[in-house]
């Protein structure tokens, strides 16, 4: 009779553990995503050295402690938005009329005073407890994947 307990006990505890299992692997997929998907932008606009800000005395330019120095923008941008799932959608107005661009001094410096069409993402602004200026920066960054010319003139 105990031998027979046991094994009875053994193959219940095995059976919960594979049941206990197949639901752990489940469930991430089964839970909604709060997040919005991520959306991968084309910006045809023209590429332009960042103007830096006024040098204070540490040698420092005028950016927030931290943050990277901006070299390169993106002006007269006008936008088309493509779903990472690969879903496009009709083009749209500029979110922004100019962005700051963070990618490889390589892939942007030939192309200063081009029109271009460059791919990336836009990262989620910062939160800033400053009033907006009408300045590059506070424009949004384009984190860039790809750069393609489209003219070697900005109009």
């Amino acid at each position: 009779m105990m031998n027979a307990r046991s094994w009875t006990a053994t193959c219940g505890a095995i059976a919960f553990g594979v049941v206990v299992g197949v639901f752990a692997q489940d469930s991430p997929t089964s839970q909604p995503s709060q997040k919005a998907p991520a959306k991968t932008l084309t910006v045809t606009g023209c590429v332009q050295r960042a103007q830096q800000g006024p040098t204070g005395t540490t040698g420092a330019t005028g950016t927030a402690p931290g943050a990277a120095a901006t070299k390169f923008v993106l002006s007269s941008a006008a936008i088309s938005t493509t779903e990472t799932a690969g879903t496009a959608n009709p083009p749209s107005t500029a979110v922004a009329s100019e962005y700051r661009l963070d990618g490889e001094d390589a892939k942007l410096t030939p192309h200063v005073g081009h029109k271009v069409e460059i791919t990336g993402m836009v990262e989620p602004p910062a939160r800033t407890t400053q009033p907006p200026a009408a300045s590059a920066a506070n424009a949004p960054i384009l984190k860039v994947d790809n750069v393609k010319m489209v003219a070697s003139a900005c109009p």
